[in-house]
């Protein structure tokens, strides 16, 4: 059985699993990069920071941290500052998408006729910053997020999160 995944999805999960957290990386996931996490179940060809064609509103986040935090005994007050860190997370991370766009026909491009080593190279190397400053934002945005609630209160969203991913048979 081949495995296959198309970029966008491939960088969410990437950038969930380096920012870590697991349970907090999947409240930020969603939002963020574009139905992953606990709501979308994977992209299902939604574009990066968007659900059902169209981006995520403030209020839409803040549905779905409150969602993520059910059970963890969270107050008004610190839903709506973790929605506050993860709308803001998901502009930011938006926007580094946003420069990323014409990426495909760069590379198109550079495998034409004659293959532009250096132009691929050049790619790769964007690529990779953009990763590397998307996966700074969010692990920024988790610890933030963390620091919001009490240590019960990550520990029964992470025992949450275990059982989640139980449901899909994964550990």
């Amino acid at each position: 059985m081949k495995f296959t995944m198309n970029r966008r999805r491939w960088l969410g999960l990437s950038l969930a699993g380096i920012a870590g957290a697991g349970a907090l990386g999947a409240l930020f996931a969603a939002p963020a990069i574009g139905g992953g996490g606990w709501l979308g179940h994977g992209g299902h060809g939604e574009r990066w920071g968007q659900h059902g064609g169209h981006h995520f509103d403030d209020g839409e986040i803040r549905d779905h941290v409150e969602w993520m935090l059910r059970g963890t005994d969270a107050s008004d007050a610190q839903i709506d500052e973790i929605a506050r860190i993860a709308s803001s997370t998901a502009q930011e991370l938006h926007g580094l998408r946003e420069g990323a766009r014409g990426a495909h026909d760069e590379i198109t491009a550079a495998l034409g006729e004659r293959v532009d080593r250096a132009a691929l190279e050049a790619l790769r190397a964007e690529h990779l910053a953009a990763a590397e400053t998307a996966s700074r934002k969010l692990t920024d945005a988790l610890a933030q997020a963390a620091e919001i609630l009490t240590p019960a209160q990550r520990k029964a969203l992470i025992e949450r999160h275990a059982k989640h991913l139980e449901g899909h048979g994964r550990e």
